[in-house]
C-alpha cells in the first residue's frame, strides 16, 4: 500500500511538472498543440510504468499498447519488451519482433538494436545477417553505444579492423560502454600502445 502510495505521488508531483511547463510555453506564446500531447503522453507512460513497477503486469501492458497502438515510440518499446518477456501477455517473439520493428522503423534506437539482435539470432524472425549489420548500423548512426560497441566488435572480429576499432572506441571514449572499454583494456595489455589500440580517425 505505502508503494503505491509513493508511486502515485511520484507520478502526480511529474504530471503537475509538466503540466506547469506547458501552461508557461502557452503564456509565452509558443505552439503548445504538440507539447500538451507530448506531456499528456509522458504522463500516460510514466502511469504505466508505475503500474509495471507494482507488478500489475496486464494493466501495464493494456497501457502500453494503448500508447503503442497511437504511435508512441516508448508504448512499442514496452510492448515488445513484454511479448518477448512474457509479462501480462502470453510470451510470443513473434510479436515481440513486430513492436521492435514499428519503434524501429519510427526512429527509436534501442528498437533498432534489438532488431539486429532478433535478425542475428533468428529470434522471432527468420535470421539475416545482413539485415542484422544493416540494423546494428542504423542504431550506432542514431548514437546508440551497445550498437557501436557489437556493430565495432563484428567488424573487428571478421577483418574490417580499422572500421571496427573505429566503432568500439567511440562506445568507449564517448559513450562509456563497459563492454568496450574491457575490450580495448585488454587489447591494449596483450599488444601494448601499438597503432591498433589507439582510436583512429573515423566519422563517428
Amino acid at each position: 500500500m505505502k508503494r503505491q502510495r509513493v508511486g502515485r505521488m511520484a507520478v502526480g508531483a511529474l504530471a503537475l511538472c509538466l503540466l506547469l511547463s506547458c501552461s508557461v510555453a502557452r503564456a509565452a506564446g509558443n505552439e503548445t498543440g504538440d507539447q500538451d500531447r507530448v506531456a499528456r503522453d509522458m504522463i500516460r507512460v510514466l502511469n504505466a510504468y508505475v503500474v509495471y513497477k507494482m507488478g500489475q503486469y496486464e494493466s501495464a501492458f493494456e497501457q502500453y499498447l494503448e500508447l503503442a497502438e497511437e504511435g508512441s515510440r516508448q508504448g512499442m518499446l514496452n510492448v515488445a519488451n513484454m511479448y518477448a518477456q512474457g509479462q501480462g501477455v502470453e510470451k510470443n517473439q513473434e510479436k515481440a519482433f513486430q513492436w521492435y520493428l514499428r519503434a524501429a522503423e519510427s526512429g527509436d534506437s534501442i528498437s533498432m538494436v534489438e532488431v539486429a539482435m532478433a535478425y542475428e539470432e533468428g529470434r522471432g524472425t527468420v535470421p539475416d545477417k545482413n539485415e542484422a549489420i544493416s540494423w546494428y548500423r542504423r542504431a550506432a548512426e542514431a548514437g546508440n553505444s551497445d550498437a557501436r560497441w557489437r556493430l565495432g566488435k563484428r567488424l573487428y572480429d571478421e577483418g574490417s579492423r580499422a572500421e571496427g576499432l573505429c566503432l568500439i572506441h567511440v562506445a568507449a571514449e564517448e559513450d562509456g560502454q563497459p563492454s568496450a572499454q574491457q575490450f580495448l583494456s585488454a587489447l591494449k595489455q596483450n599488444t601494448g600502445p601499438t597503432e591498433e589500440s589507439r582510436r583512429p580517425g573515423c566519422p563517428f
